[in-house]
């Protein structure tokens, strides 16, 4: 109508693009991206993780000032001008999940250290677990109780993380399968070759019933101890709770023993009955005793000693029987 004042024009809506991602924008999000950014001096997994978490993408990265740098990862002598891009190798049926995908194990995210990929064959369980960890060399009772008591955290739902080492893991995953859950093998060597062999079987029907053998270490490489030691620490982050059925001393499974407490993972252990030999059983005597715990089987930081001490008991729960650990279970899982 004539006579009314006119509509101002409406101007198009502006951004500022400057540090707005692009098609063409790089994820360093992405395992290939974090994996070479990881790789360059001075970074290593943990700050390759926290750059990636802040600047998301290399471009931002390569155009950040110094200052943001070094607020993130403590240093701005970081040359971040040659980060290329590394694809880990895979073959056959061998997957990999990166740190930070939808079905990377989240209780990993929880180590300093988290593995930035993982290389596995089968399915990784997405329910709750409990790790069940002890000695290879298990007596009768030892076997049969971690069988027992696998299977019954199974048939509540639960998956059950172990290493497929002879003995109280070989255990652990029978029951798991047996209860009806799937069950995790965390490996220390090339997932396409599980150790020991005689578990090569084991390792087959683990994937056939819906788990998976998984290892951060990539294909090609063998069991050493250092490996094996590293792979403890992902038994004791990936379960909400670490349970020992069978340890003497020394033992590995101290070692696991001690990244769940590092961890606040829920620390169970069982009491051994009376006839049995005590020597095979040291570990979980130690473990269950009250007060005068010897720290020296442990070993850690001496911050982690000083925080032990102050507990009254190294466990949350003796288990003595399957009805206990069942209640344990309802109350801590829901189960």
């Amino acid at each position: 109508m004539s006579g009314m004042p006119e509509e101002p024009p409406i101007l198009p809506f502006f951004e500022d693009t400057k540090n707005s991602p692009t098609s063409q924008s790089t994820s360093l999000m992405s395992t290939e991206w974090l994996l070479g950014l990881s790789d360059l001096p001075g970074i290593g997994n943990s700050r390759a993780i926290s750059l990636a978490k802040h600047f998301q993408y290399l471009e931002r990265l390569q155009s950040a000032d110094s200052l943001e740098i070094k607020s993130v990862v403590g240093t701005s002598k970081l040359d971040f001008s040659r980060v290329e891009p590394r694809f880990p190798m895979t073959e056959d049926d061998v997957q990999t999940v990166g740190y930070f995908d939808s079905n990377y194990p989240p209780g990993l995210r929880d180590l300093r250290d988290a593995p930035i990929v993982l290389w596995y064959r089968g399915n990784i369980p997405t329910q709750k677990s409990i790790a069940i960890v002890g000695t290879r060399n298990a007596d009768d009772w030892g076997k049969s109780t971690t069988r027992r008591i696998s299977k019954v955290a199974s048939s509540h739902g639960l998956a059950v993380i172990s290493g497929l080492a002879l003995g109280v893991d070989t255990e652990a995953h029978i029951g798991c399968i047996e209860g009806g859950s799937p069950t995790v093998a965390i490996l220390a060597c090339d997932v396409r070759r599980p150790s020991p062999k005689s578990n090569s079987a084991m390792a087959d029907e683990i994937i056939q019933n819906g788990g998976c053998l998984i290892a951060e270490v990539p294909l090609g490489t063998s069991t050493e101890g250092r490996n094996l030691v590293a792979r403890n620490r992902l038994q004791a982050a990936w379960a909400q709770s670490l349970l020992v059925t069978q340890s003497g001393i020394p033992s590995g499974t101290l070692h696991t023993v001690r990244f769940a407490l590092e961890l606040s993972r829920k620390l169970l252990v069982l009491k051994p009955p009376p006839n049995v030999h005590k020597s095979q059983y040291e570990g979980n005597i130690a473990l269950t005793s009250e007060f005068g715990f010897d720290l020296k089987i442990l070993g850690g930081t001496k911050e982690f000693k000083e925080k032990l001490t102050k507990k009254k008991k190294v466990t949350d729960l003796d288990i003595g029987s399957i009805s206990e650990f069942e209640r344990f279970l309802v109350d801590v899982y829901g189960n």
